[in-house]
């Protein structure tokens, strides 16, 4: 590799015929590496430049004659049928009625039969196989029971790679499908291997291979519109294959069954507490996919190259999170990032390894053409992003896409040289460390833990909302966004965690539990263990703070859904009590948490239905009798109740506040802190610098406190960052 320093650098989507272009852009953006795409090449001029050469390959996709021979190595997925009411004894499914049939094929192979499921959704019952008959994309159910309603689970192989698809429709793409295989079939992986060692050798000017990423793909279901239904960026269920199912039997000593997958049309995504079977299925993936992660990194090592991670397209089963990750040996850590919680999902990483941001959006032809402007997309997502790399930066940042597409918007390219150049500065006088924090120990408590950090749930409101389909843009409740950008030190940790040993709890000074009612983020049938709601209790009693959003310890037992109501002071009324419940005791009109809302804070739905369980507790927020923010004192602990918490300037002061106060430590407020809600402030006391950002389209002053009796008086121009020495 040559002689390139690529921490604090800045990566650039190159492509043959814009070689001026580039030679210009790493003038004015500071580029110190040149990447290709999918659908680009570069020609020997650029692979002569003087920078890194980041080259991208996702193996199982790379080479189409493999495929096309042998159609049965292609990875396969678990669809559920429509649900049909049997009102005759003619009850027939037209399987693919529903899906894509430009990206699955049914596999019909005699071998795969044994997966199938035909299921009598009214009773529950699983037919035998001699209930049900398969010809030609047709289920017959034999002698159905009248008005009971069937599904069909069926196995297809995907005949055109998810994020293929998803360029070629982009983009505009013609020709060919792209198609992956299925390394678990072993002569696939053979060949796979012997491919890599090829391709290795043919790209001898290839600094980083980036791989894009390893086997195994997230879970994306499109209809037969081509609409992607189901988009779960960590679900597992797409790394199927009968040769798997049939490994995973042996080496585990029981069969999945389809309903493992499909969940009655779920599906197994991570806003369901998950299966022992979905856990185990991930671990023997997992398994899998480490081997096939450390054979690759093996050979780029001794080639001579690093190698890069992208943490997206074919992922699953290299969790970065997760304690394996670390034997992959990966040098390079990428990910995609809108906001700031996606930056802290690859900041937060705890490996030492080079990390690396893609930003949004993609030069791709949805968002850089006339109507749309690419600047304001870029700008939004850039001070979120910025707001979080202010208390945990990464090491470099770069773009996707096609170079050719952004050159034709000049605008963009002098916005990308205001990002690339506070980048620059932040990393180097930050010295690439986290800023001053208050060392208030903040925990995130839900089913996963610490595999899941920096995830963010889907609130019942995505449903009604159609962003764009490779953005992860969430509208309801965002407390990860929120907490991305706090001076506080963040965790994660999961229910079993507590269950193994009660005093993880102590590890925490503030602990937030954030999810609807029987998600895994809010905990669903862990809130009715003993061992959990005792050991918060007594944690909370003895002086910790615990902060409930949406429907907090929910699940329903006797007369209360909240199992911690008697700490939070509320609870929510779902329509089970008859009698009339009085909504509010005592109204507070100030507050140290409310200071800084000008009006009333945004919340997701005006109609909580949450009322006052207990006449000591204050409430902060109600509209219409339905409480959205209280608080409560309980022995020598406090809590704090917050109905959802969409992510703006002003809910993540709030949510600072609420932190301060539950953990009685509303001093900080005085410590490195803006008066205004629009400016951020970060402070590296070692390094003898603070920084200060604008994060609205409009000039702002702040009052920046940088003790009790200490301040000073700053104004910014929109959007804009000033350093300060200490």
């Amino acid at each position: 590799m040559q002689n390139i320093n690529l921490k604090g650098g800045v990566t650039l989507p190159a492509e043959s015929g814009q070689e001026a272009v580039i030679k210009d852009l790493i003038k004015k953006w500071g580029c110190n590496a040149l990447r290709d795409s999918d659908g680009t090449t570069l020609s020997d001029e650029i692979l002569e430049m003087d920078t890194a050469i980041y080259s991208t390959i996702c193996l199982v996709r790379a080479e189409q004659m493999w495929p096309r021979k042998h159609p049965s190595h292609l990875p396969q997925v678990f669809l559920l049928s429509k649900a049909q009411v049997a009102l005759n004894q003619t009850l027939t499914f037209d399987l693919m009625q529903e899906w894509s049939k430009d990206k699955y094929r049914i596999n019909d192979d005699e071998n795969s039969f044994q997966w199938w499921e035909v299921i009598d959704r009214t009773t529950g019952e699983k037919l035998d196989c001699d209930r049900w008959v398969y010809s030609e994309g047709i289920v017959a159910v034999k002698n159905p029971i009248l008005y009971h309603e069937y599904t069909v689970t069926f196995l297809v192989y995907q005949i055109w790679d998810s994020t293929a698809m998803y360029n070629a429709i982009t983009n505009g793409w013609t020709g060919d499908k792209v198609m992956c295989v299925d390394p678990f079939v072993p002569e696939v992986y053979t060949h796979l291997m012997n491919y890599f060692d090829e391709w290795l050798d043919l790209h001898p000017h290839t600094d980083v291979v980036r791989l894009t990423t390893l086997a195994f793909g997230f879970m994306l279901i499109r209809n037969n519109k081509q609409e992607c239904i189901i988009r779960d960026w960590v679900s597992y269920c797409e790394a199927v294959s009968t040769t798997a199912l049939q490994l995973f039997e042996e080496a585990n000593g029981y069969r999945l069954s389809a309903e493992v997958f499909v969940q009655g049309g779920q599906y197994a995504d991570m806003n369901l507490p998950p299966t022992k079977e979905m856990l185990d299925w991930m671990s023997f993936i997992e398994d899998f996919s480490i081997k096939y992660g450390k054979d690759l990194v093996r050979k780029i090592h001794k080639a001579g190259k690093q190698a890069a991670m992208f943490w997206g397209d074919h992922w699953i089963g290299a969790e970065p999170f997760g304690e394996r990750f670390n034997e992959l040996g990966i040098d390079i850590i990428i990910g995609a990032a809108e906001d700031g919680n996606a930056l802290r999902r690859v900041s937060d990483v705890p490996l030492k390894m080079v990390k690396e941001l893609r930003f949004y959006p993609y030069f791709f032809p949805d968002v850089f053409k006339d109507d749309i402007n690419p600047v304001k997309e870029s700008m939004i997502n850039w001070v979120k992003i910025r707001r979080a790399m202010m208390r945990q930066p990464v090491d470099r940042i770069g773009w996707g896409g096609y170079l050719s597409l952004a050159n034709k918007f000049p605008d963009f390219i002098e916005h990308i040289s205001v990002i690339t150049e506070e980048f620059k500065s932040l990393y180097d006088k930050s010295n690439n460390e986290g800023s001053w924090s208050t060392g208030i120990r903040v925990g995130v408590l839900n089913c996963w833990g610490k595999l899941r950090s920096w995830m963010v749930q889907t609130s019942p409101t995505e449903k009604f909302y159609h962003g764009r389909e490779d953005v992860m843009d969430f509208v309801g409740t965002n407390i990860n966004e929120a907490l991305a950008g706090l001076p506080v030190d963040v965790g994660f940790f999961s229910f079993d965690e507590i269950l193994q040993n009660p005093d993880r709890l102590n590890d925490f000074d503030v602990i937030i539990n954030d999810g609807v009612q029987g998600s895994a983020w809010s905990g669903g049938e862990y809130w009715v263990n003993p061992i959990i709601v005792t050991a918060l209790r007594k944690w909370v009693y003895n002086g910790g703070g615990f902060i409930g959003v949406a429907q907090p310890s929910a699940y329903p037992v006797c007369d209360k859904i909240f199992q911690l109501s008697d700490i939070l002071g509320v609870d929510v009324e779902l329509g089970q009590t008859i009698q009339i419940s009085p909504a509010t005791h005592n109204v507070v009109d100030k507050h140290f948490i409310t200071a800084d809302i000008k009006d009333k804070f945004k919340v997701s739905n005006e109609q909580s239905f949450v009322f006052c369980k207990d006449s000591n507790a204050d409430v902060l927020d109600v509209r219409e009798e339905h409480i959205h923010l209280a608080c409560n004192s309980v022995g020598n602990g406090r809590s704090v109740y917050l109905s959802s918490l969409p992510y703006n300037s002003e809910n993540a002061r709030l949510l600072y506040r609420s932190i301060l106060w539950v953990s009685k430590k509303e001093a900080f407020i005085n410590s490195w802190f803006s008066s205004n809600i629009n400016i951020d402030c970060a402070a590296w006391l070692n390094a003898g610098y603070y920084l200060v950002a604008n994060i609205d389209a409009q000039q702002q002053e702040a009052m920046i406190y940088k003790s009790a009796n200490q301040t000073e008086m700053v104004s910014l121009n929109p959007y804009e960052s000033k350093w300060f020495k200490i």
